[in-house]
């Protein structure tokens, strides 16, 4: 049952991500086709672009904000400044929270055109430079190539034209590099127009023809008639009335047969301006009747779609309200199923969880139950296992301490003996001495010497001490606790004490006399520093 809800829900999540998908394709599908026409169709555009910003319930960010950025820019086409102003910024914003620089930089150059039309040069500057720092560091060539044309064009109506013709050759420089035709028409027109200013007439010419041929090539009518315009300037101002007027006149008929009333103007006063000059007063007073009537018309027609747009603005600002219930409503509705669902399902996956546990709960009961049977053997098993070990350790031990002991025992009785019997040969040879010749006395006391020397070096001692040592632990080491300069012959006389000997054997043993062991005895008992009335056997016995 669980299961089944879970993939219920599941495909019920696909369903709306691919409803939604499908959605966002259509919107970005209608902003591209806006983008197409932005030039040809600026109000067809500003309406597809109204007609996206309707759907801000399923459009992603980066869709919103190309949007906005482009209504902006329709709005700058149109006149209507403050309202372009407002769309730009909120672009920006979106492009920010996005991090996308090459939007962001194009919405700057966008802000910096209208600073330039409302008289801000400086705001309009900054942005452009903004624009031109994010090319740099995307490394986009046209996108430096479009900002420096607008910064040179700035520095141009601040009439420093040394800087404008600088950042118009830097930006040719990079239009070169990056082969866009268009792009490379536009500056050569720029610094066309610089060098009018400059009154440099032919060069102004010059740029304006190229500018015009590649505008031929690219097939770009609208930049054409521009250029037609510019060259009729620079004819008229360079003293050949007749050539600027036959350019002036071809830009005037593109103009009519394009239907772009601004251009027609601007061609109609500077035919105007020729015949003027060419003495033809009746004929010039006739055209500027009909620049007159023409900015009469866009006049007409600017404030019309203004309206009209504005009416769109208010229409969409309406829309986007009322979506924007319909949508927190909508979240509503949607956020309340999805608690409800998931309380639903909390329930039952908390019942499955409580029905779950008590059933795991009940088998590690019998399974710790089990297991500490289990133990409770393997322990009973271990412990007598353990009594076992230790019983056979302590009979193992208590044969070690016996065959040790008995070793031991083996072993001092095998010296007393062996010391008994070199006396009484010591004897004997001294008995021998006082009856033989001198030369047999002189043999006789080499062999005294020797079983002096082999009492003094006994080298059963080694064997004896470990022996010793294993039967009677650390006798050494707590010995010297007590006293730290004890001799060799000083540790073998405790240790023999320590096996309880009689005193004959402990000086048979040591091969010294009573006499001798009672003086070794009261030394041992002084580095010892034993009381007086403390008994030096005991002590040693209860180490």
């Amino acid at each position: 049952m669980l299961l089944r809800l879970l993939f219920s829900l599941f495909c019920c999540l696909i369903t709306v991500l691919s409803i939604a998908q499908k959605i966002d394709s259509q919107v970005a599908q209608k902003l591209e086709e806006a983008n197409n026409i932005a030039d040809s169709e600026p109000e067809r555009s500003f309406s597809l672009v109204s007609e996206v910003l309707q759907n801000n319930i399923s459009e992603g960010p980066l869709i919103k904000a190309k949007a906005h950025q482009l209504q902006g820019q329709l709005l700058f086409q149109f006149a209507l400044y403050q309202e372009a102003v407002e769309a730009l910024y909120i672009s920006e914003e979106l492009f920010k929270e996005l991090n996308c620089q090459p939007c962001l930089a194009e919405t700057h150059n966008s802000l910096g055109e209208i600073y330039y039309k409302i008289k801000s040069p400086e705001a309009a500057m900054a942005r452009h430079e903004q624009a031109l720092s994010i090319y740099k560091n995307t490394n986009n060539v046209l996108g430096m190539a479009k900002t420096l044309g607008f910064i040179g064009t700035m520095y141009e109506k601040l009439e420093d034209y040394s800087k404008a013709l600088s950042y118009q050759w830097e930006a040719m420089d990079l239009v070169k590099s990056a082969k866009d035709i268009t792009a490379f028409a536009i500056v050569l027109e720029n610094i066309g127009s610089i060098k009018e200013d400059l009154e440099e007439y032919d060069s102004a010419k010059y740029f304006f023809q190229k500018s015009y041929e590649l505008h031929l090539i690219a097939g770009d009518s609208s930049n054409m008639i521009g250029n037609l315009n510019n060259l009729g300037d620079a004819y008229r101002k360079s003293g050949d009335f007749e050539k600027g007027l036959e350019y002036s006149k071809l830009a005037m008929d593109m103009s009519d047969r394009l239907g772009n009333t601004y251009q027609l103007r601007s061609a109609t006063v500077d035919v105007a301006k020729s015949l003027q000059l060419l003495g033809e007063f009746s004929e010039a007073y006739d055209y500027l009747e009909l620049s007159r009537q023409l900015n009469d018309q866009i006049f007409s027609e600017e404030a019309a779609r203004q309206l009209a747009i504005r009416e769109v603005q208010y229409e969409l600002n309406k829309k986007i309200t009322q979506l924007a219930e319909f949508e927190h409503r909508h979240e509503k509705e949607i956020l309340t199923r999805w608690l409800l669902s998931l309380i639903v399902l909390a329930l039952i996956v908390l019942a499955w969880l409580m029905l779950n546990r008590q059933k795991i709960k009940i088998r590690s009961s019998r399974d710790l139950l089990e297991r500490q049977k289990e133990l409770l053997e393997i322990k009973e098993k271990l412990i007598a296992t353990e009594k076992e070990n230790i019983n056979l350790l302590e009979a193992r031990m208590a044969a070690e301490v016996e065959s040790h002991s008995q070793s031991l025992s083996a072993q001092t009785l095998h010296v007393i003996e062996k010391n008994q019997m070199l006396g009484e040969i010591q004897q004997k040879l001294k008995r021998i001495l006082e009856e033989d010749s001198k030369e047999q006395k002189k043999r006789i006391r080499n062999l005294i010497k020797q079983i002096d020397y082999n009492f003094s070096q006994d080298t059963d001692w080694e064997d004896y001490k470990n022996s010793f040592e294993k039967v009677h632990q650390d006798f050494f080491k707590n010995l010297h606790k007590s006293s730290k300069d004890l001799t060799p012959g000083e540790l073998k006389l405790a240790s023999l004490m320590r096996m309880n000997l009689s005193s004959k054997e402990i000086a048979s043993t040591l091969g010294i006399s009573q006499e001798s062991l009672r003086i070794s005895r009261y030394r041992l008992r002084k580095k010892l520093n034993l009381e007086k009335g403390e008994n030096l056997q005991q002590f040693l016995l209860c180490i």
